[in-house]
């Protein structure tokens, strides 16, 4: 009987460390950047047009079910209501190329939104906004359309991130 030669000890022994590794990563705690579990603070919260999914309403109910919240299905019976009264997107051109071609753009998510609750607390209002610089090259208009909605849906989803820590913050 002989003994397994180099190459087929480095077969077994490479996939079994690489196993070893995954598993104490999952095990520790480790999670991406910008990953926070929502507090239980939030559950009972009734969130208006929640199920329009192009919105910052939508995208913050994704987000809060997402993170296991348990959400009011009735306004009434809720402990808070969520409003998102007013979402608004502009753009404005910063640069140009000598063809007059955009270069540069500016994108402004405006979002005006309440947090109510029926138990007589003062409705808190705020105006919240975001800024975005996007740059182009070249005359790909398809490129530059696809990249700019997928700027305005991250801008959601930061949006309702830090929607969910001031409301969080506010209700503790």
């Amino acid at each position: 009987m002989s003994l397994p030669n180099r190459l087929d000890w480095r077969r077994l022994v490479i996939p079994w460390l690489a196993g070893v590794l995954l598993l104490l990563l999952s095990g520790c705690g480790f999670h991406l950047k910008g990953y926070a579990q929502p507090s239980a603070a939030l559950n009972g919260l009734y969130i208006v047009a929640g199920d329009e999914i192009d919105t910052v309403a939508g995208v913050l109910q994704r987000e809060l079910l997402g993170g296991g919240v348990i959400l009011s299905p009735d306004r009434g019976a809720a402990k808070y209501v969520f409003q998102v009264l007013e979402e608004k997107f502009s753009s404005r051109v910063l640069s140009v190329d000598a063809n007059g071609k955009a270069l540069d753009n500016e994108l402004r998510l405006q979002a005006r939104v309440r947090l109510t609750a029926p138990s007589g607390m003062e409705p808190h209002e705020e105006q919240l906004e975001l800024v975005r610089q996007l740059s182009f090259s070249g005359s790909d208009e398809l490129g530059q359309r696809n990249e700019t909605a997928l700027m305005k849906e991250d801008m959601r989803r930061d949006l309702a991130a830090q929607i969910i820590r001031r409301m969080e913050a506010g209700l503790r």
